[in-house]
C-alpha cells in the first residue's frame, strides 16, 4: 500500500510531486502569445499619464506559469486602465498565495478557479461581481480524466491500483476536486482505491505525463487539451482518451458535472465605489473588444450561482468546510 498523510478531516494522501524528464518540462514552458498585447495596451490605454492613484491589485490564479497569467490578463487590465483611468497590477497568484494574499489585504480584485474562489468567500467575505463567460461554452466547465489512447484503462472501476495524478487536493476545481468527487459518488476512493494519487501543479505536465506513460491517468479541465493542441505541446486531442465522458452536448467531452465558470471578486476592503465600476466595466465590455481574445473570454455575465460548490466544499469537508 502507499504511503500517505491526513489532510484533515479528508484522507487524501500526497506522495512526491509527478517526476517528469528534463525534455518534458522543457515542452511544458510557455511559447510566446500570438496576440500583440503591446498593440493591445497602445490601444487601450495608450496614454498611461492620464492614470491617477495608487495601483489596483488584481490577483489572478496561475494554472500553467506567470507568464501565461500575464499573457491573457494584461490586456483586460488594461482595458480596465483605460476605463477608470487608474492604474492596476496584475499579480500572479498561486494555489496557496491565492488565500495567503487575501487574507493579508494585499489584493483589491481577484479571480481564481470557483471552487478556491468560493472556499476564499466563505473564509474572507469577499463579494463576486461577475462570472467569466467562455467562447460557444458559456459560463460553465468541467472535469476531464483522461488516459492514453492506448489504455487498457476503460472504465472508472478500472483506476483501482493506478497511478493518477491531479493539481491540488483542496483547491483545484476541474483540475482535481470535481473529479474527485465525481469517483467519490461512483464508489471509488482515491485515497484508498489508487495506487499513487501526486499533485503536480501543472495541468500541461499531467498530460505530458500521461502520454510519456509516467502515470496512468490525470485530471484535467475542459479546454486543456485543446489549449495544448494549440501551442503545439501535443499534435492532437486523439493522442488521450476521456474516460467515461458523460452524455450532453456540451461543445467539450468531459467526465464529471457542469460547474459554474470563474468568477472576478472584490475584497471587503475594496472601496464600493470602485468595485462597481469595474463591475461595470467588464459588463459592458465590446464584445469585439481586443483583450477578451488572450483572456479566452466572450464576456462577462452577472454573478451566476455557487451554491452547488458551496455543497461540494462541505460534503468533502476541504477547507473553509466548517466556516459558515
Amino acid at each position: 500500500m502507499p504511503s500517505f498523510r491526513f489532510i484533515a478531516p479528508r484522507k487524501f494522501f500526497i506522495t512526491a510531486l509527478c517526476g517528469l524528464a528534463t525534455g518534458v518540462l522543457m515542452a511544458c514552458s510557455e511559447p510566446q502569445s500570438s496576440v500583440n498585447t503591446a498593440d493591445i495596451r497602445e490601444t487601450t490605454a495608450s496614454d498611461r499619464s492620464q492614470l491617477k492613484g495608487e495601483p489596483v491589485r488584481f490577483g489572478v490564479l496561475s494554472i500553467d506559469s506567470a507568464v501565461s497569467v500575464n499573457e491573457r490578463y494584461r490586456p483586460l487590465l488594461d482595458y480596465l486602465e483605460a476605463e477608470l483611468e487608474r492604474p492596476f497590477e496584475l499579480i500572479s497568484l498561486t494555489q496557496e498565495s491565492q488565500f495567503t494574499e487575501v487574507e493579508a489585504g494585499n489584493l483589491d480584485f481577484t479571480t481564481n478557479n470557483p471552487l478556491a474562489a468560493v472556499q476564499i468567500r466563505r473564509l474572507h467575505d469577499t463579494e463576486f461581481l461577475v462570472t467569466h463567460s467562455r467562447p460557444k461554452t458559456g459560463p460553465q466547465f468541467s472535469g476531464l480524466i483522461v488516459v492514453r489512447a492506448d489504455s487498457e484503462i476503460k472504465t472508472l472501476e478500472h483506476l483501482r491500483g493506478k497511478r493518477v495524478s491531479c493539481v491540488n487536493f483542496q483547491t483545484a476545481a476541474a483540475g482535481c476536486v470535481f473529479q474527485i468527487y465525481h469517483l467519490q459518488q461512483n464508489g471509488i476512493d482515491p485515497a484508498r482505491d489508487f495506487a499513487d494519487f501526486t499533485e503536480n501543479k501543472s495541468q500541461d505536465s499531467i498530460v505530458l505525463a500521461v502520454i510519456n506513460g509516467t502515470i496512468d491517468a490525470g485530471f484535467i479541465r475542459t479546454g486543456q487539451l485543446e489549449k495544448m493542441v494549440g501551442k503545439e505541446l501535443i499534435p492532437n486531442v486523439n493522442v488521450l482518451r476521456v474516460l467515461a465522458p458523460v452524455d450532453d452536448n456540451f461543445l467539450y467531452t468531459h467526465t464529471t458535472a457542469l460547474y459554474p465558470e470563474w468568477p472576478i471578486a472584490a475584497l471587503p476592503q475594496t472601496d464600493s465605489e470602485l468595485a462597481e465600476q469595474v463591475r461595470e466595466a467588464l459588463l459592458n465590455i465590446p464584445p469585439d473588444h481586443p483583450s477578451l481574445k488572450p483572456a479566452k473570454v466572450e464576456g462577462f455575465i452577472p454573478t451566476v450561482s455557487y451554491d452547488d460548490l458551496d455543497s461540494l466544499v462541505e460534503t468533502l469537508k476541504l477547507k473553509s468546510w466548517d466556516s459558515k
